[in-house]
């Protein structure tokens, strides 16, 4: 009876303690952690380094790209069909919905926060009856734009740097670095100013330099500027990470030191890979 008890637990792990991909057509890169029922009912994914899925989530897309050290949080639901790509440094909240039916493009270093819907689609009346709202289009977010929470999004065009305040309701396209919030929500960036101010190069490596001195204490690192460095223009050094805080770009290695150092980071200092 304990065999067969150990049996059913073992088999129960195998189902629900592993990923499960729909079609052979998967690639996954380094560091990428999956908690129990992480389902991908997909044609094709695409996963980069260092992202971590957590527990209870669907992918019913039919394409899924999503770039380095995105963050799932569970019970999120990914309804398709049709494609989505996801940026670098992703990070969606507990028990959001992203449709991808009218096709869905996120950037790089945005954020969703919990409860959020984001949709393409309008589809339940009778179309043969004359029913007219039947449809989809494309829902396009830019890069470094931030949905704080509970937001309910149409298919519109997020551009990048924008924000929108908790629990707004997005049903016209967002400008460039502009602040809104409300149901519908509305630009508000005059009152409160915008989510980005102008940073110094200076400023930027200061900031880096902080953090980096914290990273040390914590991992108990000695030395660590023989294999980190911070730049403000482009520079390439053999075997040492190199951190360019003017276009937040970092020479991707693929080192252990490399995964902790950017996962400490997140979500205060968003740098984009390129390879050395």
């Amino acid at each position: 009876m304990l065999r067969l008890i150990n049996y059913f637990k073992s088999i129960k792990r195998y189902i629900f303690d592993n990923p499960h991909f729909a079609s052979p057509d998967v690639k996954i890169g380094k560091n990428v952690t999956f908690g129990k029922n992480v389902v991908f009912n997909c044609k094709r994914v695409r996963i980069g380094d260092g992202v971590i899925f957590h527990s209870n989530i669907t992918f019913d897309c039919d394409v899924l790209e999503i770039g380095d050290y995105g963050t799932i949080y569970s019970n999120c639901f990914f309804p398709g069909p049709g494609e989505l790509r996801i940026g670098h440094n992703f990070w969606l909240g507990l028990g959001a919905i992203i449709d991808s039916q009218g096709q869905t493009t996120i950037g790089n270093n945005v954020g969703v926060g919990a409860g959020s819907q984001l949709w393409t689609h309008i589809a339940f009346g009778d179309v043969m009856y004359g029913a007219r709202f039947h449809g989809t289009q494309p829902l396009v977010i830019g890069d470094d734009s931030w949905l704080v929470g509970h937001c309910l999004v149409s298919p519109v065009n997020i551009q990048p740097k924008s924000i929108a305040m908790l629990g707004s309701v997005i049903t016209k396209d967002m400008k460039e670095n502009h602040c809104y919030a409300g149901v519908p929500a509305e630009d508000l960036t005059s009152k409160i100013g915008p989510q980005f101010k102008v940073t110094s190069i200076e400023e930027r490596k200061a900031y880096m330099q902080k953090r980096l001195a914290e990273f040390s204490c914590v991992y108990d690192i000695q030395g660590l500027d023989q294999y980190v460095r911070v730049v403000g223009q482009p520079e390439v050094i053999s075997d040492v990470i190199v951190f360019n805080v003017a276009d937040r770009t970092y020479t991707k290695q693929g080192s252990e030191m490399e995964y902790k150092l950017i996962r400490f980071l997140l979500p205060d200092a968003k740098f984009l890979p390129v390879l050395n």
